[in-house]
């Protein structure tokens, strides 16, 4: 019975501490190159973003995940690869986004995901209270 007692503390501390290596990736993940949030209206928010990604990845046609937290929301937006065979050029990508969120969010922690849905890039972001002047989806920088 002891042996079994101890396998799954082992099992458990393993467990924990890989837990406590993918907050500390978390922590160590790239920003953006630049990063803006604005109100656009009660629920609507305009995400934009220029990171540092492969020649031959997109965010277009993919749907943002918004998770609201508090005062703030997790979003994740995830990339897709354009092409099969791609060289391994690095490019800016402009990522140009409206979110739905509840009206008193006042913080986006963004993460952005790579083709396979790891993470590649995260920031968190205040939202500034721009309305007619904020940058609509679609809008190119």
């Amino acid at each position: 019975m002891p042996r079994t007692t101890i396998r799954i503390a082992r099992l458990a501390s393993a467990c924990a501490g890989g837990l406590l290596a993918f907050g500390a990736l978390a922590d160590e993940l790239p920003g953006f190159s630049f990063i803006e949030a604005c109100r656009i209206d009660e629920t609507s928010v305009a995400l934009r973003i220029v990171y540092d990604g492969g020649a031959c990845e997109t965010t277009d046609g993919l749907e943002p995940r918004v998770e609201l937290d508090g005062n703030g929301a997790l979003v994740f937006i995830p990339t897709a690869a354009t092409a099969e065979i791609c060289t391994m050029q690095i490019v800016p990508n402009h990522v140009n986004k409206t979110l739905t969120v509840a009206a008193d969010t006042a913080e986006l922690d963004v993460t952005l995901l790579g083709t396979s849905m790891e993470p590649q890039a995260r920031e968190t972001v205040a939202i500034g209270i721009d309305g007619v002047d904020c940058a609509a989806e679609g809008e190119s920088f």
